[in-house]
């Protein structure tokens, strides 16, 4: 989520339209002097995003939040595990909502991105580089821009670190190692989340939060700036009304949240 285009999601609607070309301009050389000129009209559409709650709570008893010895309060370790589940599931959302049912629609089932499959028992470094050049070009070939990153779950990236080359060389080597003709270097050894290096000189990060389908670890390539994520930011209620008969506090936290792709070709998913 946080390497999409970011913007405040506007307050005072449910549905976010913003704007894009389908067919850009042309133009031509002139056939000779004072000949007619061409020139072709760019057309444009808008993309529509629906603004989505997400929402969750807690019903806290009156006696642990006055009596607990924790240090802070109970209330703020509550509110910062809510926070913590509020930033995976908008970020699961990102990367595989379905958009029904209140969801967002994440990238990798937004319409007329492009797929790279690759399947094999006993991966190979070749392979890998492979897979992940295909991915690159169809980015390059489709959107006529080039791929901002490369985004993928731990498993595979450390599948990857793990691989050496037919001298037993591992093919994915730290920083401090000097890297030389490498697929790929890790900047960040041990890391769970974020950047950490690159494949094929292309920005790599990391997100335990993709999800397997049908048992496959997508990757995602894309030019992620084209992607525009509106959010509230979180807000917080203490409500201690609702089950005030049985002494009980509840701890809310929402926010509302859009999501836009302007250039689904601009997107390609490894599987």
């Amino acid at each position: 989520a946080d390497i999409l285009s970011k913007m405040a999601l506007p307050a005072g609607t449910d549905s976010i339209s913003i704007p894009r070309i389908t067919t850009g301009s042309d133009v031509a050389a002139q056939t000779a002097d004072n000949a007619a000129t061409t020139t072709t009209d760019m057309v444009t559409t808008s993309v529509t995003a629906p603004v989505r709650t997400i929402s969750g709570y807690e019903n806290v008893s009156l006696q642990l939040v006055e009596q607990s010895p924790l240090a802070g309060g109970i209330d703020r370790m509550i509110f910062a595990d809510l926070m913590a589940a509020y930033d995976y599931r908008l970020n699961v959302a990102v990367i595989n909502g379905v958009g029904t049912a209140g969801d967002l629609l994440g990238l990798l089932n937004t319409i007329g991105i492009g797929t790279v499959t690759y399947t094999s028992g006993t991966p190979t470094a070749a392979e890998f580089s492979n897979a992940f050049a295909k991915a690159l070009s169809t980015v390059a070939k489709n959107r006529y821009m080039g791929a901002e990153a490369i985004v993928l779950h731990p498993s595979i990236w450390y599948g990857l670190v793990g691989l050496s080359d037919t001298a037993g060389r591992p093919v994915v080597v730290p920083t401090a190692n000097g890297p030389f003709n490498a697929v790929g270097v890790n900047g960040a050894p041990g890391a769970a989340q974020g950047p950490v290096g690159n494949i094929l000189g292309v920005p790599a990060y990391l997100d335990p939060a993709i999800p397997a389908v049908s048992t496959a670890l997508p990757a995602i390539i894309s030019s992620f700036s084209d992607t525009y994520l509106f959010e509230s930011g979180m807000k917080t209620r203490v409500l201690p009304d609702v089950l005030s008969a049985n002494l009980t506090i509840r701890f809310q936290l929402y926010g509302y949240a859009a999501i836009a792709a302007r250039y689904p070709a601009g997107i390609a998913k490894i599987t």
